[in-house]
């Protein structure tokens, strides 16, 4: 993998960069609210092929792609109907956006539910395709960033459209997914924040100026760009261990993350009219999806180190 992008992908990022900048200021009813999610921009990125890019062009600029429309503040659904659902079923077209849920977690919560068309549901060792009926969807206030719904009711896995032994891939993109997304969540959370440092007078001199401050930055600056390249590798080589490797190093880092972003930028870090938490909660959101750092931990160690085969023992006669 080379660390350096394409000119082609270099111009897709400068052309998602480019509309969501055009896009870039909440409506003022909006900037004292937990998450925003804009259909036109959702639309807009959708009609121009940008959440097409997996089938396209490639599971990378798909990533890439994520990677980008997470530093939005705005919540727009790229990662599954962008990224999972077509690298998992490549012979699918949905309708998006996507919501993805685990069958275990049917009756909780689900992200993206209220604004997605279809849903995804991990059913072990098969994936089912269920269309989303919005009358038949409840609203779940949240501090997380993203439109949360819950089911009225459960619904009929039997009646949906499996896809047997597509668990997991469905598991492998989505740890991808998340990798990216957190990578660019996290990105537009430190520039945001080294914005302000670089303002922020205490003492008479900035507060980016102390050199406790400067280290600590450096050090998620780091960990963030490790995790987009690991993203990106995971992309790139269509590695089930990549993709593991990838999403735990993206979750395991968030605790350091979100405790200096909010120390740095003060009490203002924790009020809903700086734009801090629309990063920073959406991030808190992804933490425990795809069987979170515990299950990623262990599908790397059981990758890394399987159990050995013991050759059965012959009967012995008596």
């Amino acid at each position: 993998m080379d660390f350096q992008l394409t000119d082609d992908q270099q111009a897709l990022v400068d052309a998602v960069q480019a509309i969501l900048a055009d896009n870039a200021d909440l409506p003022q009813s909006e900037r004292l609210t937990y998450c925003c999610h804009d259909p036109a921009l959702q639309a807009l990125l959708e009609d121009n092929g940008f959440l097409g890019a997996a089938r396209s062009i490639g599971p990378i600029e798909a990533a890439l792609v994520v990677h980008e429309t997470a530093k939005s503040l705005f919540s727009i659904e790229a990662m599954v109907c962008g990224l999972v659902a077509p690298m998992t079923l490549p012979d699918v077209e949905l309708a998006g956006p996507v919501a993805l849920v685990t069958e275990r977690d049917l009756s909780k919560a689900i992200r993206n539910l209220t604004v997605a068309r279809t849903l995804l549901v991990d059913c072990g060792d098969d994936v089912v395709m269920l269309p989303v009926d919005q009358a038949e969807v409840v609203s779940v206030p949240t501090i997380y960033g993203y439109p949360f719904g819950r089911l009225i009711a459960l619904p009929d896995l039997a009646g949906g459209q499996r896809f047997v032994g597509k668990g997991a891939a469905l598991r492998q993109w989505w740890r991808v997914g998340i990798a990216a997304e957190i990578a660019g969540a996290a990105r537009a959370a430190i520039d945001f924040t080294i914005d302000y440092v670089k303002q922020r007078q205490v003492f008479g001199r900035p507060v980016g100026s102390f050199q406790s401050v400067q280290h600590r930055l450096v050090q998620r600056h780091g960990t963030v760009r490790a995790g987009y390249y690991l993203a990106m590798r995971a992309a790139w080589s269509g590695s089930v261990l990549d993709a593991d490797i990838a999403g735990a190093h993206a979750v395991q880092g968030i605790q350091a993350l979100l405790f200096d972003l909010h120390q740095f930028n003060g009490g203002m870090g924790v009020t809903l009219e700086y734009s801090l938490h629309f990063w920073t909660y959406r991030i808190r959101a992804l933490q425990a999806e795809a069987g979170g750092i515990t299950g990623m931990a262990l599908d790397i160690a059981d990758k890394r180190w399987p159990e050995p085969s013991v050759p059965a023992l012959a009967s012995e006669g008596c």
